[in-house]
């Protein structure tokens, strides 16, 4: 697989991968306001939740929003997200491809066993994202008889998103940092030298 992304791989594919992702991320942020203004679903129990959530937080978030929003949630929401795992999927994977290369000018060179490494976070935080959403589709289903091990998994497999997506992006940042960071020095050095030439 690296061997096809090194031989393929343009600069450009990793500019609209991330733009593709932002801009999804962004519509699905956009529609959640239009629909139910004020309610943050991008936040625990639902969305960026790190630690693990109590029965009575999830059932409390989904009284809270009401009917209309549970809706939301199912036509809506759910199905929007699963668009975005592949889409962040392929943005965080393009990146660390492009920044990893051996031989590049703007890029830091690791082993083939590193870059795979660092390829695996991404997928595995793709995969826990749909298991999240099939299992907060179920509870929207059996809502509000929600079961204690059906909260559980979900618990589970939010902050297994979570974490994977921080640590994803956390990642990915450090490599385009340590790629561009020397290039920006050197750059910083020539306007220095030539401030004090003048």
């Amino acid at each position: 697989m690296l061997s096809f992304l090194d031989r393929h791989l343009r600069f450009w594919h990793v500019v609209v991968a991330n733009a593709a992702a932002l801009a999804w991320f962004l519509g699905m942020q956009l529609a959640t306001q239009a629909s139910l203004p004020g309610v943050k679903f991008f936040r625990c129990p639902i969305g960026l939740c790190l630690g693990y959530y109590s029965p009575v937080e999830l059932n409390a978030t989904f009284a809270r929003i009401g009917r209309n929003g549970r809706e939301f949630l199912v036509d809506t929401l759910l199905p929007l997200d699963m668009v975005l795992p592949a889409l962040l999927l392929v943005a965080l994977t393009t990146t660390c491809a492009w920044f990893s290369r051996s031989g590049q000018a703007l890029a830091v060179p690791l082993s083939a066993w590193a870059r795979y490494a660092f390829l695996v976070v991404p997928l595995f935080y793709c995969l826990a994202d749909y298991a999240e959403n099939w299992t907060l589709a179920e509870a929207l289903q059996v809502y509000p008889n929600i079961s204690y091990r059906l909260v559980r998994r979900a618990s589970f497999l939010t902050a297994a998103k979570s974490q994977l997506i921080v640590a994803a992006i956390g990642l990915a940042l450090a490599l385009v940092i340590a790629a561009l960071g020397p290039r920006l020095r050197a750059g910083s050095d020539d306007r220095h030298r030539l401030g004090n030439n003048g």
